[in-house]
């Protein structure tokens, strides 16, 4: 919650540490969202910015103002690209012809690809140019309205590829004075297009750089052009030739296995749905990978309940996709994800720290006790004094290492789905540190039991295995070639016990312990020292901490 990830159901932390696909919405999450029309542009070349507009831009500009919501309706502010029209014709000075009440309306879908109005007698419409131009059968040159073929519209979709190619979304604009109807306007007049800005995020190719390196595949998701789609992805870092791009036509195309093995290799699907977003999960899912999925649309909400991890957008999300997600992005920020899978990666390495130590250690006082009675001497502990080791090394040391700060603020190696705490390289570490604390803490007592009176012979051994484990401890709090500080505290908490156990009068005396005296230290540091290095010796791999790629 401090770096604004909010976790919404706790079982997402440990979902987060497996992700390796990160499916993102373009919009507000790679980009600012922060939309602005740039560019009015005609059917056959003229072009200006919104501020200095002549006729006929100017109609095109408030045509598209007028295909988008009333501005005093209470829906007016819903799409933030209705939002940048409608302010960019208000400060063109179009204030008087925007107003025009609409007589009835067809909102945008990305089913439809248009938003259409009726208005003044005529149907004004923008949308996708792949969409619209197919409807088109005359374009506007000065006042007259020509008639067109299939080869101007196809120049029609090359001007609007032209100026997606820069990054923009691209809007085409068009009316109808024929006999059609909002829901399915016919025989339209092209106008012209415009263009409309979205910067990417300064943190965004860091983040997908990030991603990258620990194994993390990021897709991104866009309604917009696919020239749009490519330009913004080629300025995130993303992969854009080839096979890497798929548009929302492809998906709807492919069978389901077809669409699993085209997703292997695609880092961009431009023209998505909502629907096409379930698609992605599914086959994602059905090819082994653990998927993080962004929406902030009611009709996200399928997509983000199937995602391994639904991830929605707290300030501009609605109700619906906040409630169907496991983690909410407090600022709408793609490198705020990267921050969560960060933690979760985290998470699994602190994790297998904790087990590390617990196991290993349970595992080296059961040798210990078990060499003690094939030599044939009395146990090492007692069951209190047992009990005292369980809670001077199990309780604050692993509680330390769960706790930790992830190494670097970098992502990790990547942990594949299926990874359990216990896979082979834990059990490895396990069994090494288990020998490590064994052996060293048994032959301290061994040569205690031969030199020293039963009770000393019992401290010296109390405090070889606790000793041993807080080396281990030690060793494994390392994050970036320091302790922390909460290691150091519990290290320091727990050899302090162990200090007032075997020292203490009345403590002492309630455990069974005497004062090991001079030898009896000698031989606890000797331990501790030589289950550290022989540990390492055994664990020639890195600390469980660590996750292989």
């Amino acid at each position: 919650a401090g770096r604004r990830a909010l976790v919404r159901r706790l079982a997402a932390v440990e979902a987060l540490g497996r992700v390796d696909v990160a499916c993102a919405d373009k919009t507000g999450t790679l980009t600012t969202g922060r939309l602005a029309v740039r560019v009015v542009a005609g059917p056959d070349g003229a072009t200006a910015p919104p501020d200095r507009l002549e006729p006929p831009l100017t109609a095109v500009l408030l045509t598209a103002a007028l295909a988008s919501p009333h501005p005093d309706a209470a829906h007016a502010r819903s799409r933030p690209t209705d939002v940048a029209i409608v302010e960019a014709a208000e400060r063109a000075g179009l204030d008087g012809g925007l107003r025009a009440m609409r007589a009835a309306e067809m909102p945008f879908a990305s089913s439809r690809g248009f938003h259409a109005a009726q208005v003044d007698g005529r149907v004004v419409v923008k949308g996708a140019a792949e969409v619209l131009a197919p409807r088109c059968t005359h374009v506007r040159r000065g006042s007259d309205a020509v008639a067109i073929g299939e080869v101007e519209r196809e120049a029609l979709l090359a001007r609007a590829e032209a100026i997606a190619s820069d990054g923009l979304r691209v809007l085409m604009v068009a009316e109808t004075t024929a006999n059609s109807a909002p829901e399915n306007p016919q025989e339209l007049v092209a106008l012209g297009f415009v263009g409309i800005a979205d910067p990417l995020r300064a943190a965004v190719p860091d983040a997908v750089r990030r991603c990258a390196a620990a194994g993390v595949r990021v897709v991104m998701l866009t309604g917009d052009h696919p020239a749009t789609a490519r330009a913004i992805a080629r300025e995130a870092g993303l992969p854009v030739e080839g096979d890497a791009m798929l548009t929302g036509a492809e998906v709807a195309d492919l069978d389901d296995e077809a669409l699993a093995e085209r997703l292997e290799r695609a880092s961009v699907v431009a023209r998505s749905t909502p629907v096409d977003k379930v698609r992605i999960v599914e086959a994602l899912k059905r090819r082994g990978h653990v998927v993080a999925m962004t929406g902030d649309g009611v009709n996200d909400a399928p997509a983000l309940r199937l995602a391994d991890v639904g991830v929605a957008m707290g300030r501009t999300g609605t109700e619906v996709a906040r409630e169907a997600s496991d983690v909410v992005l407090a600022d709408d920020d793609f490198s705020t994800l990267v921050e969560a899978l960060v933690e979760g990666r985290g998470f699994w390495a602190n994790m297998r720290r904790s087990l590390g130590l617990f196991l290993g250690g349970n595992l080296g006082e059961l040798g210990m006790i078990a060499g003690a009675t094939v030599a044939g001497l009395a146990s090492p502990l007692t069951t209190r004094q047992l009990l005292a080791v369980n809670l001077v090394t199990d309780v604050l040391p692993a509680t330390a290492l769960a706790v930790q700060e992830p190494e670097h603020r970098e992502l990790g190696g990547l942990v594949r789905e299926g990874s359990s705490g216990l896979d082979k390289p834990l059990r490895n570490d396990i069994i090494s540190r288990g020998v490590a604390t064994a052996v060293p803490s048994l032959g301290a007592y061994l040569v205690a039991q031969r030199t020293m009176s039963p009770l000393r012979a019992r401290s010296v051994a109390f405090a070889s295995i606790v000793t041993t484990q807080l080396g281990h401890t030690l060793d494994l709090g390392r994050v970036e070639g320091r302790l922390s500080g909460s290691v150091v505290g519990a290290v320091a908490a727990s050899a302090t016990f162990t200090a007032v156990a075997i020292a203490g009068p009345g403590v002492r005396g309630f455990l069974g312990f005497a004062i090991p005296g001079p030898l009896g230290l000698a031989l606890v540091l000797a331990a501790a020292l030589s289950a550290v290095a022989m540990g390492r010796a055994l664990r020639p791999g890195p600390a469980p901490g660590r996750i292989a790629s």
